[in-house]
């Protein structure tokens, strides 16, 4: 099995040399909101897919890039099936925005803008089951959850939806891996659990006047009595790395509550973990790097043109980049 895996870490190493650099990120970055940003768009990897797609959108593009991201990890890998793990919380996503909208009484064609091609199951398909209450057929307690979700937007509890389905995201790929039975999956997402419980406690413990739910994902390396205070949490955190490396992202959020550059710390830490994993031929943690360069590639492009077309300074458009993926 192990050897296996040498024919689709070399694809993926090679693919990756492709993705957004930082040659591309500086040009896109000097170039005025517009033609000229659409452009500069034009000469990167992108570039074949704003043609593929027929409404020209550069986020349509980008979605593309990123569905067959996940479809060429899925195809080439030994145990496709294990990597349900990064594709499940796409699938969580669609299950709130169905959520929200039956709540609305509003159809799959008034909502379908809203979803994501990226999960384990096509949209449709997803929202069919969910209407059907056919939800526990694809995975075990996710009916019961969407039902849950659907009361409390009926009922205007918006915030409590996605406690909800943070847990059944959680639940699920511990499943997946579960099965899967891989070593590099399996300690992703303990890292990815771990990550979870000190960003909420970080949150409920500094606005306690707005989180009110206790909530602690079971599964991670630590117990939630090891991050009982704010201090517990940080020091915990910057083990993650290291203080200087969630310093600034840190403060930024106890400072303006924006959970932004603390949620793209989380992801670049993923991305290290994944590299360092990647070192392994033998390792499905190469392919796991390849998805997350894809979507980190992809968010600094929306990073850019969102913050060009809106008005923001070159400077805050930097801040908010993800620059893990790009090899030195």
């Amino acid at each position: 099995m192990q050897t296996s895996y040498i024919y689709s870490v070399s694809r993926v190493n090679t693919l990756s040399q492709f993705l957004l650099n930082k040659t591309d990120i500086e040009r896109l970055l000097v170039s005025e909101p517009g033609e000229a940003l659409q452009q500069a768009l034009k000469e990167t990897y992108l570039a074949p897919y704003v043609a593929q797609v027929s409404s020209g959108s550069v986020a349509d593009a980008i979605e593309k890039t990123l569905i067959d991201a996940k479809r060429l990890v899925h195809k080439i890998s030994p145990n496709g099936d294990m990597f349900r793990v990064l594709w499940v919380q796409y699938d969580i996503h669609n299950l709130r925005v169905f959520a929200k909208a039956a709540a609305k009484g509003v159809d799959f064609e008034g909502c379908k803008q809203f979803t994501s091609a990226r999960g384990i199951y096509e949209p449709e398909a997803l929202y069919d089951a969910a209407f059907k209450s056919n939800l526990n057929g694809l995975q075990v307690g996710w009916q019961e959850a969407y039902d849950e979700a659907v009361r409390f937007a009926e009922a205007g509890e918006i915030d409590k939806i996605d406690g909800i389905f943070d847990v059944a995201y959680f639940e699920t790929s511990k499943r997946v891996a579960k099965k899967g039975n891989d070593a590099f999956i399996s300690r992703y997402l303990e890292i990815a659990i771990d990550l979870y419980n000190l960003r909420y406690s970080l949150r409920t413990l500094q606005y306690p006047q707005i989180v009110t739910e206790k909530r602690f994902i079971s599964g991670g390396s630590f117990s939630s009595e090891a991050i009982e205070t704010k201090e517990d949490v940080l020091q915990r955190l910057f083990t993650f790395g290291s203080e200087s490396f969630w310093r600034d992202a840190v403060d930024y959020y106890l400072e303006t509550g924006n959970t932004t550059r603390i949620d793209a710390r989380a992801d670049e830490y993923m991305l290290t973990i994944a590299k360092e994993g990647s070192f392994d031929m033998f390792s499905s943690a190469s392919l796991v790097l390849y998805y997350l360069q894809c979507r980190q590639a992809a968010a600094n492009v929306r990073t850019i043109v969102v913050g060009k077309n809106s008005g923001m300074s070159e400077e805050d458009i930097r801040a908010n980049l993800r620059m893990a993926y790009v090899n030195d």
